[in-house]
């Protein structure tokens, strides 16, 4: 039996940031025609309006800005309840208040909603580090979980970059702490076929 193709891939902040600094955003766009590109309310806003807080933030803004059309922005519980008093706090100069587990829960809250029914359709999130791991218990059975070092080298594979390492190493240069021997490729736990996601992104 065929495996399920991942049909909508969802960027977590770290990712972002990590192929923000490979300058390698661009292989985002490369998601085959039908295949959504989406970030959540709140990744939006800590890659734009906190972008400062980045060495490449501008970047980021900048990419999210004039893509606006190939990626969605959605709406999360947490992005209603969380964004509404974060964006007084900007407005008015004060330190936003910016909950560490902000951009992993309204992915989870955004898959989970996102279902019309059970287990839903495969889902890529691209992680950098264990929480998803550490909480696999909640999470949606649908979600197949890459770390952004296994999106590179699957992307190698697929021939749509020629050098992997290239890019972790411009990565690493960046940013030290980067975890290029971080290797997930974990396949949604509730499809009954299992899943890919190389196939969704052409050369």
């Amino acid at each position: 039996m065929a495996k399920r193709k991942i049909t909508l891939a969802i960027p977590d902040s770290g990712p972002l940031i990590s192929l923000a600094m490979g300058n390698a955003l661009h292989l985002l766009l490369l998601v085959r025609p039908g295949v959504g590109l989406v970030v959540t309310d709140i990744v939006h806003f800590e890659t734009t309006a906190l972008s400062q807080r980045y060495t490449d933030g501008a970047q980021i803004a900048d990419f999210l800005d004039q893509n606006r059309d190939r990626i969605a922005i959605m709406p999360t519980t947490i992005g209603k309840l969380a964004l509404p008093e974060m964006k007084r706090q900007l407005l008015n100069g004060e330190k936003v208040q910016w909950g560490e587990d902000f951009g992993e829960l309204s992915i989870i809250g955004f898959v989970k909603s996102a279902r019309t029914f059970n287990p839903g359709e495969p889902t890529l999130i691209l992680i950098e580090d264990d929480w998803f791991e550490d909480n696999t218990y909640a999470l949606p059975g649908n979600m197949h979980l890459v770390s952004t070092s296994s999106f590179l080298d699957g992307l190698e594979r697929r021939g749509v970059i020629t050098s992997a390492r290239e890019i972790k190493d411009l990565i690493l240069s960046k940013r030290p702490g980067f975890r290029a021997d971080y290797l997930v490729d974990r396949e949604a736990q509730k499809i009954p076929q299992g899943t890919t996601w190389e196939e969704s992104f052409r050369r």
